[in-house]
């Protein structure tokens, strides 16, 4: 990261705290207010940032629910095996990503950007805002009402449920049973067992789960099934200043037709271009409209990447280019830049042509990485990744949608086992590596435009990936928060979970007294470890600082 991205990194947070302060001050007079406690309104913390607003109505509404007690303990003793595997996995997840940034600490990024470690839509970048509220209140009304239900199934009194907000942001649900009666006090032992217990505090997780696999049924089932790909082109770069941006082309623009005439495919678009002006049709926030662009059409491949220290690197080429000439001679496509890369050699010195006119004099290498860029092992290395054939016109980059590819990544996901798992976990924030730059928020923007439904999801028209989107965001969302909830770390329910387990099992091989000592030891030292690797997977991307 450079020094200006660190002094804006400092002022960002310098800002922060300064607000965050003035908060907590304006809430001071809440802290010790027994009439606004009375009132069910409550501030915590030592600086107080945090509000609980409590109510007593909906109580009975749980009393009701929670009457086939049979029913709600058989699901919830088969999930609790269920929230021992996810914390296992979580857990490991967690420290592995710890140990591989402090191996080689990451460059700052927005994945990594301190906004985007919280699932809070609006300052998270890549959650929407709207899905991603609707998806998150879902998931913290399920979670605590599941731990209401068991918590009378059990017989454990609830005193209270409520939310908890920042900033007047909502952050949290809570229904709030009574402590004494779920763990007990020095005099007084709990009102409930330890399997009774565990059935309690898992029942949030479990709610979660069976809530993310019915949404994640849907999304990859029959919503993703009744979406067809459509033939279009996607702009996919505007050079700034160039005749395209002045034309007002941007980047996401899906082209509908071309000098009159529809086009699904590059051959299709350079087919209809002449040099001067060209009259093209673009949708764009699901709206059409007709725009002139000027320029000479080049056709070739687009530079989706450079490779640090590779012989593009040294020569300046950069990122999101068009080559369209190598040694002066028009490559055209992809298989006419590898038949012309095939019969290059180590330290031949090339001239590479852009669709903006610019050359750069490359010195080829050996090959030493194994890709499909060249079918000669022994041709010249640049050192670049390739998204495919493009088209360069006045500045803008025309490339064909990769819809069918899309799909077929997107249902290959829940049959990939664990690995798929993982994947999906990240989608939001990686997205589909070559089809999507930053992270997949859904069925929005561009991918409207190169997808439409079918069968019976075609009456809804555009409404269809509200579907879709709902779907995708309460299902990756609450199976999100249910993981994050297993981490064996008090005071989350996976913490209490872990206490109680670890304690059962050292009570059959030593004293109670012993065994409660053990627990402790071990929990303290395994929420140490949680919460450090939270911290390094939070700090080390900043860790370049050191060395100004």
């Amino acid at each position: 990261m450079d020094l200006q991205l660190q002094l804006d990194f400092v002022d960002w947070v310098l800002i922060a705290a300064a607000l965050l302060g003035l908060y907590s001050i304006l809430l001071l007079p809440l802290r010790d207010s027994e009439r606004w406690r009375q009132r069910g309104v409550t501030v915590w913390g030592p600086v107080p940032l945090a509000v609980f607003l409590r109510t007593t109505r909906g109580l009975k509404l749980l009393d009701r629910l929670s009457r086939p007690r049979r029913f709600w303990r058989i699901v919830a003793s088969a999930g609790v095996p269920l929230v021992v595997l996810s914390m296992a996995y979580f857990l490991i997840l967690v420290l592995l990503m710890a140990y591989l940034m402090i191996q080689e600490p990451p460059q700052p990024s927005n994945y990594n950007a301190p906004r985007n470690i919280l699932l809070i839509p609006g300052l998270n970048e890549y959650i929407p805002f709207v899905w991603g509220w609707i998806a998150l209140f879902v998931t913290m009304v399920v979670h605590e009402f599941a731990h209401g239900i068991l918590s009378r199934v059990e017989g454990v009194r609830v005193k209270s449920m409520g939310i908890v907000t920042i900033l007047v942001a909502p952050i949290a649900a809570f229904v709030e049973p009574d402590e004494e009666e779920l763990f007990g006090t020095k005099e007084k032992p709990p009102a409930v067992s330890k399997g009774a217990r565990i059935r309690i505090l898992s029942a949030g997780v479990i709610s979660n789960f069976i809530v993310a696999a019915v949404a994640m049924a849907l999304f990859f089932g029959p919503v993703i099934g009744s979406i067809t790909p459509v033939d279009r082109l996607i702009v996919v770069d505007v050079q700034d200043g160039s005749a395209a941006q002045m034309a007002g082309i941007e980047e996401g623009m899906a082209l509908v037709a071309a000098n009159g005439r529809e086009v699904g495919s590059l051959a299709e678009f350079y087919g209809n271009i002449a040099s001067g002006t060209m009259q093209i049709n673009v949708i764009y926030n699901d709206l059409e409209e007709s725009l002139k662009i000027f320029g000479e059409p080049e056709r070739g491949i687009m530079v989706a990447s450079i490779f640090e220290g590779s012989p593009a690197f040294a020569a300046g080429l950069p990122a999101r280019s068009v080559v369209t000439k190598i040694d002066g001679v028009e490559i055209g496509n992809l298989e006419g830049f590898r038949n012309k890369m095939n019969t290059t050699h180590p330290g031949q010195t090339i001239t590479i042509t852009t669709g903006d006119g610019k050359t750069y004099l490359v010195k080829l290498t050996q090959n030493s990485r194994v890709d499909s860029v060249s079918s000669n092992s022994n041709a010249g290395f640049i050192g670049i990744g390739i998204s495919g054939n493009a088209v360069y016109l006045g500045g803008a980059v025309f490339q064909e949608a990769p819809s069918k590819q899309f799909l077929q990544v997107l249902k290959a996901i829940p049959y990939s086992g664990l690995q798929g798992f993982t994947y999906m976990l990240s989608l939001p924030f990686t997205g589909i590596p070559g089809f999507t730059q930053k992270g997949f928020p859904g069925f929005s923007g561009w991918l409207t435009t190169i997808f439409e439904p079918s069968g019976w999801a075609e009456p809804l028209g555009g409404k269809f990936f509200w579907i879709a989107n709902l779907l995708l965001w309460v299902g990756w969302i609450n199976l999100y928060a249910g993981l994050f909830n297993c981490l064996p770390a008090v005071p989350l329910d996976g913490g209490h979970i872990f206490r109680d387990l670890v304690q059962a099992s050292f009570e059959l091989i030593v004293k109670p007294s012993d065994a409660e000592k053990l627990t402790r030891t071990i929990v303290a030292l395994l929420a140490w470890m949680v919460l450090t690797s939270l911290l390094i997977t939070l700090v080390a991307p900043f860790t370049h600082w050191l060395s100004l």
